[in-house]
């Protein structure tokens, strides 16, 4: 029987785990189906051939416990020339190993992990992208029974079954304990069944068990969760066997004694007899992932469809997409319940929404999920997807930390597009974005796109598709004036960050200004100009991370130290006060803004409108 081969595998990798004592307990519990999954030849996990049309998807959301999964994958040859003694020590500082698994790391791995809770919405998007390429393959993702805690678990949950995703198997490794805190593990089944889950109950430790219920999960046509009773601590000695005590490192006279050096070799002769490659993949240079290349995008907008001078929202070119995107190809479109609010209720009347049974459609209409809706997206662009997410920026709040660990932190490149941003939407406070953006403008590795017009979201939206990172581009919620031709913008230079929209050579002040607030700008600027003949410089901050990517003296260039300058923005000062010179005033939203309409009324009464820009300059320019 297969079990019986790999009773040693099982054996070498509970002892390694007590051995590099990171996460001791709930590293032990899920050794049986580690062994079980990578080992029984069952699937298709070879992470050297990412690439590969059959290949199976493993996430490992429970990556606090690597100790167990970086041995699988070491016994493979999957980590290539990491000895023995270096894995035994991973996560130490400058280590080729972290001590939660990173995905940009070359270890072939699905998902950085170790924010819990996200990984089934990203097998998600694996799935979702495996069926719409018409790839046959499994996705499984493995969860401890704590992080089933997390509210985007159940999210995602219930994302598998509204979309119809029958090739997503979960795995919870029920051990009865969190770092310390128990758990409710008698009533998971019945929350999974509630969500519409086949259950699959097995004794996680009974290797055999373990294999037959996966046998089982594979043949049923619908999201099954393999309920594992585990033990924490498995295999330890009391008290810290089936005890929270187990959750972090463990003393050596707590560990049964054990042959580590023996054990390991008798695991490499049977890995060796059903994968013959692995010894020679141990031999080689650890190798650089490979990650999927994405031609440059770049969509032909009608260039006389909104000429200057048309008022128009700019969350409006979302229409467009109908034209430019095609059934079965790489550009996805998705949206949490925002389709209406978006623009895409053509592309959605077009194709309708995705489905397993509707799998070449180019659009998605999501449920209100925030959170797993960033995940979900990244998994499909992992796999190979152009993943676009269209919402309203106050949601944005709700997906920060999806958007942080599973796009931006691994680099995936994902597109965010978010409407209604700043103070415009007249519904007030709980829709609009107040510090929204100043939150997503700290975010490492994401670079922020903010539009002015309608053309200029045309611009932005090529370059944020032809970057191949992660992209965050900012609507407005009202109309505004279309201020440039189409063609002028596409001839423009986008690495800049900024366009000067209006210039003097030496100027007595220079604004900068973004978005909804570049045209209050221009006309404060026009009265300034002819009320006191002042010569004032207006600069377009389109961009306000790839700005201050830029060298010192670009950037003084365009705001000199000894000129005074403002800053004037429909988000926190502080995105564009950065930039000013140490003579300066920065004006923006500092409170949850207000509700009402008309939104020239929002403006004033928020300290935004054009006469506040004008007395603020002013004021700047008698006090220097």
């Amino acid at each position: 029987m297969v079990e019986k081969e790999l009773a040693p595998v099982a054996r070498a990798m509970r002892h390694f785990v007590m051995s590099a004592n990171h996460h001791v307990g709930g590293s032990l519990s899920p050794v049986d189906f580690l062994t079980a999954l990578y080992f029984s030849g069952d699937y298709r996990l070879d992470v050297t051939q990412r690439l590969a049309a059959d290949r199976d998807k493993y996430v490992h959301s429970k990556g606090h416990a690597a100790a167990a999964h970086y041995f699988a994958l070491w016994l493979h040859g999957w980590l290539g020339d990491v000895p023995l003694d270096e894995l035994l020590t991973f996560g130490a500082v400058n280590h080729r190993l972290p001590r939660i698994p990173q995905i940009q790391q070359p270890r072939g791995l699905e998902m950085t992990t170790g924010s819990l809770g996200q990984g089934l919405s990203f097998a998600n998007g694996l799935a979702l992208a495996d069926r719409r390429a018409g790839r046959d393959t499994q996705t499984l993702v493995l969860f401890g029974d704590a992080e089933l805690s997390e509210g985007q678990v159940w999210e995602s949950a219930q994302t598998t079954v509204r979309l119809g995703l029958e090739n997503v198997t979960v795995a919870v490794d029920a051990n009865g304990f969190g770092s310390h805190m128990s758990t409710l593990r008698d009533s998971i089944g019945s929350w999974w069944k509630g969500f519409g889950w086949k259950i699959f109950d097995v004794d996680g430790h009974d290797l055999a068990a373990v294999h037959q219920g996966l046998t089982r999960t594979r043949e049923e046509s619908a999201p099954s969760v393999l309920l594992m009773h585990t033990t924490k601590g498995y295999g330890l000695l009391p008290p810290y066997s089936d005890s929270p005590d187990a959750g972090g490192e463990v003393p050596v006279e707590y560990r049964p004694q054990y042959d580590l050096e023996a054990d390991i070799e008798e695991a490499l002769r049977a890995v060796a007899e059903r994968f013959p490659q692995s010894s020679a993949a141990r031999q080689e240079p650890l190798a650089e992932a490979v990650v999927p290349v994405r031609e440059s995008v770049r969509l032909s907008w009608d260039p006389a469809r909104n000429p200057v001078g048309q008022k128009m929202v700019s969350k409006k070119f979302a229409e467009e997409l109908v034209d430019h995107i095609t059934p079965g190809g790489d550009l996805f479109v998705v949206s949490p319940d925002a389709i209406r609010n978006s623009g895409l209720l053509p592309m959605l009347d077009a194709h309708r929404s995705w489905s397993w049974s509707n799998p070449t459609s180019p659009v998605l209409e999501h449920q209100i999920a925030e959170q797993d809706v960033a995940s979900m997206a990244a998994g499909a662009t992992a796999a190979g997807l152009r993943t676009v997410v269209f919402l309203m920026e106050g949601f944005v709040w709700r997906m920060i930390d999806s958007l942080r660990q599973s796009i931006c932190f691994p680099g995936i490149p994902v597109v965010i597009v978010g409407t209604s941003a700043g103070l415009g939407d007249e519904l007030g406070q709980m829709v609009q974005s107040d510090a929204c953006f100043a939150a997503v403008r700290s975010l490492p590795g994401l670079t922020v796109l903010e539009a002015n017009d309608i053309n200029e979201a045309k611009v932005l939206f090529n370059e944020a598709l032809a970057l191949g990172r992660p992209v965050y581009l900012r609507l407005a919620h009202e109309a505004l004036p279309v201020l440039t031709d189409l063609g002028q913008l596409l001839a423009r230079d986008t690495s800049t960050g900024v366009w000067t929209l209006r210039d003097e050579e030496e100027p007595d002040l220079v604004m900068l200004a973004a978005g909804s607030m570049v045209p209050q700008a221009l006309e404060a600027a026009d009265r300034l100009s002819a009320e006191g003949d002042i010569r004032i410089r207006v600069a377009n901050v389109f961009s306000a991370s790839r700005f201050a990517g830029r060298d010192l003296a670009f950037r003084r260039e365009v705001v000199p130290l000894d000129v005074p300058s403002l800053s004037v923005h429909n988000g926190p000062p502080s995105v564009l006060g950065e930039f000013l010179s140490p003579h300066s005033t920065s004006i923006g939203l500092t409170d949850y803004g207000m509700h009402g309409k008309p939104v020239s009324d929002l403006y004033e009464a928020c300290g935004l409108g054009v006469g506040d820009i004008v007395r603020a300059a002013q004021k700047l320019l008698s006090d220097g």
